[in-house]
């Protein structure tokens, strides 16, 4: 084998060429060369704006970098094509203007073979996103208020700049979690400069249920719709609650959850406000009131917990957007349900027992004993209690929080069925009393 580099014959298995110092990769190692330094040898995921690779450097032979390409072979339309290729160089550009803890650095940005190339620093460890997928959601209070002061830190950052820089999708996905705790903004795709005055963004962008709604058409976006998306992600984070299954109205944290303390509850509700003028003003008013919980860790460092979810814990992803196990055990609605078609069922089971007892015991052409007569008595409010429950769970079911809880669904379910059965005993009852006058 010969050195990429320099030409060099080497033996076989060599990893550094001993005359130039290039690194000495295999075709079964490099993907591919690019501007005859970066060695492409890993994909490491795939995004909405391109591919990106882990890359050794043939110049630097301890250093391994991230290279993000950007192809345009799927883009038909020349127009799309180049609003495609634009927000690449935006984000090399606004990235490499940028310098803080919790932002990637920018090393290096070109053009080769028809694709644009940016090169930045490998951040090590995993997206929130994975993190959460594979140790489940809720996470602890402290280590989510931990990772809010961090991105407070590097929003008001971007919001510090002149003009301010929007980051439009917060997300999991966009935020990795290094081993020693450190976040990291990822995926400037879509980012913008914002320019008092404009009444709406020229385009829509964004993750639906994250993104703050004057994303999409209703007005320009600010600091205020990073605003938006730290509070949807923090709550998500605080309760498992997808916010994709209801985009706009999430529920307050403590509902969902109730360990989430109420003065957290009460500064993620005005953070998703819909208005944003109802909104915190900046990621500093969030933060201080955050802050006032008695929890926010100033850029806490949280090591990556070792523990497993809680058993019964499940994770499933719904339209690229992950539903966790839930904090909350039923809802009011599905527990009202649940014991009053238990307890109404109960009673009319008993009711019916005594009816039963009272036809068989009846002295033939007498009256009914005083057996079937408490049973007509204990049977009336089951008559009634029993098709309330029986409403009462399928009003349960249709509200959209019940998906964000362990055993909600199940104590509706078991409601609309006690109430049903509850009739049908009621009926069993008729039947007994009607039999019994006959025979009389």
């Amino acid at each position: 084998m010969n050195c990429p580099n320099c030409n060099t014959q080497l033996p076989a298995g060599t990893a550094f060429c001993p005359e130039c110092g290039a690194r000495v990769g295999t075709p079964s190692q490099v993907l591919r060369v690019l501007q005859g330094r970066y060695e492409l040898t890993k994909k490491l995921g795939q995004g909405g704006m391109g591919s990106v690779y882990l890359a050794s450097d043939r110049r630097l032979s301890t250093i391994h970098w991230a290279v993000k390409e950007m192809g345009d072979d799927a883009i038909t339309s020349p127009l799309e094509r180049q609003h495609a290729g634009d927000a690449f160089r935006q984000e090399a550009e606004l990235l490499a203007s940028l310098s803080h803890p919790n932002l990637p650095r920018v090393t290096d940005h070109f053009q080769e073979g028809g694709k644009n190339y940016l090169v930045m620093e490998f951040v090590p460890g995993e997206t929130l996103l994975s993190y959460c997928l594979h140790l489940g959601l809720p996470r602890p209070l402290p280590e989510v208020l931990g990772w809010a002061g961090q991105l407070c830190d590097v929003l008001g950052y971007l919001h510090g700049q002149r003009p301010p820089v929007i980051f439009r999708d917060l997300k999991p996905a966009n935020v990795m979690l290094t081993p020693e705790g450190q976040l990291k903004l990822i995926d400037f795709g879509i980012a913008r400069l914002f320019k008092p005055g404009q009444s709406h963004d020229t385009q829509a962008f964004g993750t639906m249920g994250y993104s703050a709604p004057e994303q999409y058409g209703r007005g320009q976006t600010d600091a205020r719709s990073d605003v938006y998306s730290l509070g949807v992600m923090l709550h998500q984070l605080l309760t498992g609650f997808d916010p994709a299954a209801a985009p706009f109205r999430l529920p307050p944290a403590n509902q969902v959850n109730p360990a989430v303390p109420a003065v957290v509850s009460a500064a993620l509700i005005r953070a998703t406000n819909n208005e944003p003028d109802q909104r915190f003003a900046s990621v500093a008013e969030l933060r201080q009131a955050l802050r006032s919980s008695g929890d926010l860790i100033h850029r806490a460092a949280m090591p990556q917990p070792t523990l497993a979810p809680a058993t019964g814990a499940s994770v499933a992803i719904v339209g690229g957007v992950p539903t966790y196990a839930p904090a909350q055990q039923s809802t009011t609605l599905a527990r009202v349900a649940f014991w009053m078609g238990a307890i109404s069922l109960g009673m009319m089971a008993l009711a019916m027992l005594m009816v039963g007892i009272g036809a068989a015991t009846q002295v033939r052409g007498g009256d009914l004993s005083n057996w079937a007569g408490f049973g007509v008595l204990l049977s009336l409010l089951p008559f009634f209690t029993g098709p309330a429950a029986t409403i009462v769970g399928v009003v349960a079911l249709t509200r959209p929080q019940i998906k964000a809880t362990a055993h909600g669904r199940r104590d509706a379910i078991v409601g609309v069925a006690s109430g049903m059965i509850t009739l049908l005993f009621c009926c069993v009852i008729a039947a007994l009393l009607s039999s019994s006058a006959s025979s009389s």
